[in-house]
């Protein structure tokens, strides 16, 4: 008698697992945690080059004549050198009156000056363009470029010899305030002041920007001071690249004044800033939802 056949065993295939995917998702993470503060880090450059910042004597060329920026008075009916607070120039009418009129300047500054002009105190003369290597090399620690056929775009200075009593603060506090004037915004005396809190105002922090675009000319040593706190009447010249500061402060918005940020280096704006925060939440929404 044949005997049933038995079942074959039916042989069971087990599929064949792939390589976890978790060590892929902790590295996705991990990418993602090390890109996300990347791509801010050059958001933040992207808007600090939006953003007001002192320019590199590279860069300070090419700057007279953009938008906001008045063009360098044409040249002195006196030739190349300026006699520094000659009355008949002074005067209502005269030629420096006409200068700092075209820069909306009036006591902030003792002369408007081309960098192809020398400025004379006394007996003293000193060509504008060593004042601008000067102030390059010596209080910014820059190289200045000058093209190799020795042409250079003309920029407009403002030189201010120092009197008893000034203080480098409030220097630059009135050529803000006649600078201000002249866009529509009239500050008040003590608009410098901290606000009640303690914190710096956006105009303080504006003058914080600004004495990094400054220079110190010492008369008797030739250099370029590098202790703006210590001004010395009648032996220091007060020297500012108007183009180069007249250039970042052409950025602010006048109303949003008091949102300016500074970070010790350059001022960040209102809308740098809501810029800023959007990409970094548009960033955030492109990683799913398993990679944060």
């Amino acid at each position: 008698m044949d005997l049933p056949e038995k079942p074959l065993a039916r042989e069971v295939v087990k599929p064949v697992k792939g390589p976890s995917r978790l060590p892929w998702l902790i590295a996705l993470v991990v990418l993602a945690l090390a890109v996300v503060p990347l791509y801010f880090m050059w958001k933040a450059g992207a808007v600090g080059d939006q953003a007001a910042k002192p320019p590199s004597a590279a860069t300070q060329q090419g700057q007279a004549g953009q938008a906001g920026v008045p063009t360098p008075p044409g040249p002195s009916k006196h030739g190349e050198v300026i006699e520094l607070n000659k009355p008949e120039d002074a005067a209502p009418g005269g030629e420096q009156d006409q200068r700092k009129k075209q820069f909306g300047l009036d006591k902030s500054v003792d002369a408007v000056l081309r960098s192809d002009e020398t400025v004379k105190v006394g007996d003293q003369s000193v060509p504008v363009s060593e004042l601008e290597r000067k102030l390059a090399v010596q209080s910014r620690g820059e190289l200045l470029e000058r093209p190799i056929d020795g042409s250079s775009q003309v920029s407009a200075w403002g030189v201010h010899l120092v009197n008893p009593n000034d203080n480098l603060w409030d220097i630059h506090f009135v050529l803000l305030r006649e600078y201000l004037a002249t866009r529509g915004l009239k500050l008040a005396a003590d608009a410098d002041e901290p606000t009640s809190g303690g914190y710096s105002s956006g105009v303080g922090r504006t003058l914080k920007f600004a004495e990094h675009m400054v220079g110190v000319y010492n008369l008797k040593t030739g250099r370029m001071s590098s202790d703006l706190s210590t001004l010395e009447p009648g032996q220091k010249l007060v020297v500012f690249n108007l183009s180069e500061l007249f250039g970042a402060l052409a950025k602010i918005n006048p109303q949003e004044l008091a949102q300016v940020r500074f970070d010790g280096r350059t001022l960040f704006f209102p809308a740098d800033e809501a810029a800023a925060q959007q990409a970094e939440s548009q960033a955030l929404q492109q990683i799913p939802d398993q990679k944060r």
